[in-house]
């Protein structure tokens, strides 16, 4: 092994600015994976560790892990979304972390580590590589394991045309109703935001967080323009909204809300039109539509939803999914069954039905 390289836990500032432009200069550039993204999720009450490999001092791969404690029995939980930000097939770097990692989930009494990483389905050497060091795919997913990349760097004209034709119909339809898209990143527009985002969950049956959990996103990634929240007005009314997530080369939509008034006058159409030219002018190069089914069908959950963005006219990717690295194989089997029937009864609670949109 390289004596020139080293892993360690990350602790201080100017480490972790070091690790978020490390993160932001690699191909999946994953927000989710960035010291901002582990600060905010301590609002759901998970606790981040960020972990580097480090070659001649600078930072070649690593991961940050959101460790979530489990109640009663002094273990806890690992989770790595869309991590690691590594180069598996890089054995000398990829050893050297999964070393480390496990090192720490015994100081943490922890069950198991839970990755994600943006590697294609087809990456059979990667996929190897994990299997090789004892990770296993699972199928209850946390993350979306398939979306739509559209290719901002081609022209206005060129992503108008490659759009399915409803949905450039669509798009001219709204600019003709008079459908106006502002940018509010405020508190203000959180309020607005949520206020739709309610109706939307109640009528198309899914779970989301308190007011608190998208306020703070504003909070605390605004002012690094990490974050934007865009809303659709119509007769100066707010009928739809989107927040949009930008780091590194890369725009992401993770949450969006539209009213049960005028969907007509297609105001959700008008946003992504509008953040497009808006990421275009700011230089991104990719926007990640975030979250449609692996294996897409009439009658899925998201199936109306992957129509929508399959619109759009973007590349279909679908990545690994989620990976398993177990380190209490006893332990493992009761969380995962307790667990299992903790979301089903959750879900049957609060949708009415026991159902998972990222089923695959």
């Amino acid at each position: 092994m390289n004596v020139n390289i080293e892993c360690r836990i990350l602790h201080t500032e100017e480490e972790f600015s070091r690790w978020n432009e490390f993160v932001a200069s690699t191909s999946a550039c994953p927000i989710i994976q960035s010291y901002e993204w582990g600060e905010f999720k301590r609002i759901s009450g998970w606790v981040p560790i960020r972990i580097a490999v480090i070659e001649n001092g600078s930072i070649v791969g690593g991961i940050s892990v959101q460790k979530r404690k489990i109640p009663h029995i002094g273990k806890c939980l690992f989770y790595a979304p869309r991590g690691p930000v590594i180069d598996v097939t890089k054995r000398e770097y990829f050893s050297v972390l999964v070393n480390k990692i496990s090192e720490v989930a015994k100081q943490h009494n922890a069950i198991v580590l839970k990755i994600d990483p943006e590697i294609d389905e087809d990456d059979e050497t990667a996929l190897s590589i994990l299997h090789e060091y004892n990770f296993d795919f699972v199928k209850k997913q946390i993350q979306p394991r398939a979306t739509y990349f559209l290719d901002l760097t081609k022209s206005l004209e060129d992503i108008l045309a490659g759009c399915e034709s409803k949905t450039r119909y669509n798009i001219r339809l709204s600019l003709k109703r008079g459908v106006e898209v502002k940018e509010e990143t405020s508190l203000e527009g959180v309020r607005k935001f949520y206020d739709i985002y309610e109706t939307t969950a109640k009528r198309d049956t899914f779970i989301i967080h308190n007011f608190e959990y998208y306020k703070q996103v504003i909070t605390l990634m605004a002012d690094k323009g990490m974050v934007r929240l865009f809303l659709a007005y119509y007769d100066n009314v707010p009928v739809a909204g989107v927040y949009i997530f930008a780091f590194g080369q890369k725009i992401w939509y993770m949450y969006g809300a539209s009213s049960n008034e005028y969907r007509n006058v297609m105001p959700n159409q008008a946003l992504h039109w509008h953040v497009i030219q808006w990421a275009k002018q700011q230089g991104y190069k990719i926007y990640d539509l975030w979250g449609v089914p692996a294996h897409p069908r009439e009658g899925h959950p998201l199936y109306g939803v992957y129509r929508f963005k399959k619109g759009f006219g973007g590349e279909f990717r679908k990545f690994i999914g989620m990976h398993d690295y177990v380190f209490k194989p006893f332990w493992y089997k009761i969380m995962n069954s307790g667990i299992k029937t903790y979301v089903s009864v959750r879900s049957l609670i609060k949708k009415g039905k026991i159902s998972d949109s990222l089923e695959e």
